[in-house]
């Protein structure tokens, strides 16, 4: 019997299915933490490992402390004598959803908090976290859904497992037969509990069953069931009477037009017959669909999947919009736009999906196209170390290019009391440069950190991203992977020079003539005009 496939992804969660699977180190925390057969030391130590690690590892480790179950109590307790920082674990949505797949996966914890953590999956991602379940737990042991329905839980699970096609039938019954007892809103049966009902290899007396124990809950509800049982030839003769005595209970009406219909329903052995043809022509069809699935049809398919991922890269770092108004808002000296925009650039280069992005690309084009990649399995995004030439600016740069431009701003006034000569206050000249001078400088040093922001935006979106997506599209993947370590950089150096402009739009600069040599007849006028002051 085969099995829902596994999905690569998962709602709200880009993490591949092969990163999906704790590490042997989290394993063995997990399963030595709800281990009540070992010392509190070392579960303890277990916890405190999850907490340090983090991430996914916490996730799951916080799932298990919080699930209900006869261990609550229990690791409770070693949450709190941990002293972990449980109550408030910092990780993310995708954190937690990963950490769930960790705890339904991992054989060694109770099977009561890996079913716990099955239902969790479902309610988080809907039928793809219950195709995540299925692949994570045993195929055939979900028998533990019937009881859980019965406490109250997995209710959502159990439809899902119900139209499950490939899962055991007499499981499906099973968990039916619980399904179809629970407490639903009056005048509602699960669709999924109607086509097991009508299943045409379910056994005559489970098909009653099903149907009898929903006319035991909510009778009304169960005329539509019971009707299904009695009309059908392939349900035993005895089944479909009794069906019939228990509608006559319900809607008398409706019962004798079963009674009716009896005598004009094939036999057993031809309704079989029917079946069996009906199930062949099935098999022919599936198979004519199966034929028409044709290898190019598959390979359009995986071009357009990934053309799609091109297109998302290229849209991730577009000059249309990646701090498209920073010139503006420096212009503007808008502290909070420039933030703006240089969260807008560090949010591209750090968000985790575009590492889980460019993974998921390189398996794509592998298995597209082959071997002719220039793929390196040994080199991780984390591996990665950027190459480009990002642009720099640092304080101390600052402060010489001020002392640079104080220097020419005063050297060029000097030139001009040479040509022109002195006004007739020299000393109220002097002021008046010193004022001018100084004034200049502020705007200089502001307009050049404010420069460097800009050049960084613009190496961003026109030189380093765009050189990240040719060498995608050329499949060589370590050089994506070294173009997108230098985005993380430059993500790194715009921060910096963010605050280096904010400092610069409210410090006022200054320079010193003084600390120039000057002739001496000008020093002397200097000296007079500094012992004025």
């Amino acid at each position: 019997m085969g099995g829902i496939e596994r999905p690569e992804l998962l709602p709200d969660c880009e993490v591949p299915a092969r990163y999906r699977e704790p590490s042997a180190f989290v394993t063995t925390c997990l399963v030595r933490l709800a281990d009540d057969s070992i010392g509190d030391n070392s579960r303890i130590s277990s916890l405190q490992a999850c907490a340090i690690r983090g991430g996914t590892a916490m996730a799951a480790a916080s799932f298990m402390l919080k699930a209900a179950g006869p261990w609550h109590d229990d690791l409770q307790r070693i949450a709190r004598e941990s002293g972990a920082g449980v109550d408030r674990p910092a990780f993310t949505a995708a954190d937690y959803t990963v950490g769930l797949c960790y705890v339904a996966g991992t054989k060694g914890l109770p099977a009561g908090l890996r079913h716990r953590a099955a239902d969790a999956l479902v309610h988080r991602a809907d039928k793809a976290g219950f195709a995540e379940a299925r692949s994570l737990l045993p195929k055939n042991g979900w028998g533990w859904l019937a009881d859980a329905v019965r406490e109250g839980w997995a209710v959502w699970t159990a439809h899902l497992f119900l139209a499950d096609e490939t899962a055991a039938l007499t499981t499906r019954v099973k968990v039916g037969l619980a399904l179809a007892g629970h407490d639903h809103p009056a005048g509602y049966v699960p669709e999924s509990l109607e086509r097991l009902v009508a299943h045409s290899d379910a056994p005559s007396a489970d098909r009653l069953a099903l149907a009898a124990t929903v006319a035991r809950r909510a009778p009304r509800s169960s005329v539509g069931l019971l009707r299904s049982v009695a009309s059908n030839p392939l349900v035993q003769a005895g089944h479909r009477m009794a069906a019939i005595e228990l509608l006559d209970e319900i809607d008398p009406v409706k019962a004798e037009e079963m009674r009716v219909l009896q005598t004009r329903l094939p036999s057993g052995r031809a309704a079989r017959d029917q079946h069996r043809k009906a199930a062949e022509r099935a098999e022919q069809e599936a198979a004519a669909r199966k034929d028409r699935e044709t290898p190019d049809a598959v390979v359009t398919r995986l071009e357009s999947r990934i053309e799609e991922i091109f297109d998302d890269l290229d849209g991730r770092g577009s000059a249309d919009w990646l701090a498209d108004g920073l010139d503006n808002h420096i212009a503007e000296t808008d502290w909070e736009g420039v933030a703006q925009d240089v969260a807008d650039i560090c949010g591209v280069a750090r968000d985790k999906d575009f590492a889980s992005c460019l993974d998921l690309l390189e398996v794509l084009t592998l298995i597209r196209y082959g071997d002719n990649t220039s793929l390196s399995p040994d080199l991780t995004d984390l591996d990665a170390v950027g190459d480009d030439n990002i642009p720099r600016l640092s304080s101390e740069e600052l402060e010489e290019y001020a002392r640079t431009e104080g220097e020419r701003e005063w050297r060029f006034w000097q030139k001009l009391v040479e040509r022109h000569g002195w006004n007739e206050d020299r000393l109220e000249e002097l002021d008046d440069q010193m004022t001018e001078v100084n004034r200049n400088l502020s705007d200089s040093i502001c307009q050049k950190a404010g420069d460097h922001l800009r050049e960084l935006q613009q190496h961003l979106v026109w030189e380093l991203w765009p050189a990240l997506t040719t060498a995608a599209r050329k499949r060589d993947f370590p050089a994506a992977r070294r173009h997108a370590a230098s985005v993380r950089l430059l993500a790194d150096e715009a921060e910096r020079a963010e605050a280096l402009w904010r400092e610069t739009t409210v410090r006022s600069y200054s320079f010193d003539p003084l600390t120039l040599p000057w002739p001496r007849e000008l020093w002397l006028i200097f000296e007079e005009w500094h012992s004025a002051r």
